[in-house]
């Protein structure tokens, strides 16, 4: 199975949309996909990502399946900045712009997939059950593909064949932050070190390969991050 998860393009976020700019990276993105013999399409409910997938879906033919969970992750963090001598209150913020020196303060727990979920930096907003709950549904939904979590990797589910599985190709139409909690998850990261550390652009496609090994078990192999190669016509910017 090749999974392709990609982020909505260049957003208004304003009307929950996209930007002109935004309409043409969609277009570019769904004449990529027409390539991929995409078989099985999920989506986030909000517009910029629906409004994304909407040339692919146009051209192919295609219907989407929304699902909830795939929203832009919702929970903030709360970085202790007093505590840290940063600043007189504490601030919320996304996951994903934590400020580097927290960070650092606690770097050895935010690396550590065990551990991560423990600091309050995490637990006080919420962050720790969102991603628990996010986890939970991503898991069933590739359970409805077929596949099973065994520990760091996935066993075919009891009613499916390999070869049934080995065709699909599927796209995950969501958001930056999302995203990249879904590709923490699959390469087994600290979600905390994933968002820290990766960045990923409008329309960009990260490519994941499920690959069977010879003892049956099924390996996930990340084989491109963040690609967008579909935008060479119109070049890239780099917005946050």
């Amino acid at each position: 199975m090749k999974l392709f998860i990609i982020r909505h393009g260049d957003p208004d976020y304003a009307h929950d949309t996209l930007t002109e700019r935004g309409w043409e990276e969609a277009r570019l993105l769904g004449e990529r996909l027409m390539k991929e013999n995409i078989t099985k399409v999920f989506c986030s409910p909000l517009g910029r990502a629906q409004a994304t997938a909407k040339p692919f879906l146009e051209a192919s033919g295609m219907r989407a399946d929304t699902r909830d969970f795939l929203r832009e992750f919702p929970r903030p963090i709360i970085e202790p900045l007093p505590a840290l001598g940063l600043g007189e209150e504490e601030r919320r913020t996304c996951p994903w712009d934590m400020s580097p020196a927290v960070f650092t303060a606690f770097a050895d727990t935010l690396t550590d997939p065990e551990k991560w979920d423990t600091l309050p930096v995490n637990t006080k907003g919420g962050v720790d059950a969102g991603v628990r709950e996010v986890k939970e549904k991503w898991l069933g939904l590739l359970a409805e593909l077929g596949l099973e979590r065994d520990g760091y990797f996935y066993r075919v589910k009891e009613g499916f064949s390999w070869e049934e599985i080995d065709r699909e190709n599927v796209a995950v139409f969501c958001h930056m932050g999302l995203g990249s909690l879904l590709l923490s998850d699959l390469a087994h990261v600290a979600p905390p070190l994933f968002w820290q550390m990766f960045r990923v652009m409008p329309t960009s496609v990260s490519t994941v390969l499920f690959q069977r090994r010879s003892d049956g078990t099924v390996q996930t192999k990340i084989f491109s991050l963040g690609d967008t190669t579909h935008l060479a016509p119109i070049g890239l910017t780099y917005r946050g």
